[in-house]
């Protein structure tokens, strides 16, 4: 089912670019450097959340519509990381896999420089058993289950042209929790994500 949802989004992404006057496909790439900010209910004296920034990478497709003002749908996958510290392991590094799908609304305010904003879907592929290793002992349900559920956040940013390539800066977070577990005591702990993005794209089409 997830396959089939992905395969949809890149095919409505592609009939839109060719379908529109002024328009365009392009291939997309980058880092990501973000943090997680955990909300562990009443377990705040077990887990605690870290400052430390994980970087991770983005790869994918874009399409953009329309020229001074443009709609940009993307289809990316993305990896990101996280730390979170628990008084058994200490700090704790995971990552975690996602499809991204933004449609962002954009601006020229010159010739080569873009601004951009809008809301991003996120569906969760997989999350590695660091983080459900260290917090086992804290839940009440399924962990695998928890990480299925599909996230919705927001990008913002800036964009230039140079020598042909754009160059997108966004600031990027989180408007539902990437990942939820219920816990003893009819507890919650979540986490919520919020990191900026650089990437290189190449319009091919």
């Amino acid at each position: 089912m997830k396959k089939i949802t992905i395969f949809s989004l890149f095919a409505l992404l592609c009939s839109f670019s060719i379908s529109f006057a002024q328009s365009g496909l392009g291939i997309k790439g980058g880092v990501n450097f973000n943090k997680v900010y955990t909300d562990a209910g009443s377990l705040n004296n077990n887990i605690k959340e870290s400052l430390d920034t994980q970087t991770g990478y983005v790869f994918g497709v874009f399409g953009r519509i329309g020229n001074k003002v443009y709609l940009q749908p993307e289809v990316l996958f993305a990896q990101r990381g996280g730390t979170i510290e628990t008084t058994q392991y200490g700090k704790v590094k995971f990552k975690y896999s996602n499809i991204d799908v933004p449609v962002l609304v954009g601006v020229r305010v010159l010739k080569f420089i873009r601004i951009m904003g809008g809301p991003v879907a996120t569906f969760k592929l997989n999350e590695d058993q660091k983080l459900g290793e260290s917090i086992k002992s804290y839940t009440s349900g399924s962990f695998d289950d928890a990480m299925k559920q599909a996230t919705f956040g927001y990008q913002i940013g800036v964009g230039v042209k140079i020598l042909g390539f754009d160059i997108d800066l966004r600031k990027e977070g989180s408007l539902s929790e990437i990942s939820q577990l219920n816990l003893q005591g009819n507890s919650q702990f979540s986490q919520k994500a919020s990191g900026w993005q650089i990437t290189l794209a190449l319009k091919i089409i």
